[in-house]
């Protein structure tokens, strides 16, 4: 059940559908015997508006985490810098 933003440093908490973005991340494991399909499982996951405009969700590992959009804004903000780079 989604309950709250998946970014860890976000306290939002899950209310409305319209408010955010919902993410689905399906996996597939393989099956106890070879005469089996693979086992899905469908996960969702939440980030609050705020959250969504910067992050994505990723499936690292075997891990889902969030990850920024755009990586170049996130490194210009951790160094200070407050104008966007050039879009090509």
């Amino acid at each position: 059940m989604l309950s709250q933003c998946l970014n860890p440093a976000c306290s939002a908490t899950f209310r409305y559908m319209h408010e955010g973005r919902v993410f689905t991340v399906e996996r597939t494991a393989p099956s106890a015997s070879l005469s089996q399909p693979l086992l899905r499982s469908v996960e969702r996951y939440w980030l609050c508006s705020d959250c969504a405009l910067m992050l994505k969700v990723v499936l690292e590992n075997g891990a889902v985490t969030t990850r920024p959009i755009r990586p170049e804004l996130s490194a210009a903000r951790k160094n200070g810098g407050s104008k966007m780079p050039a879009t090509p």
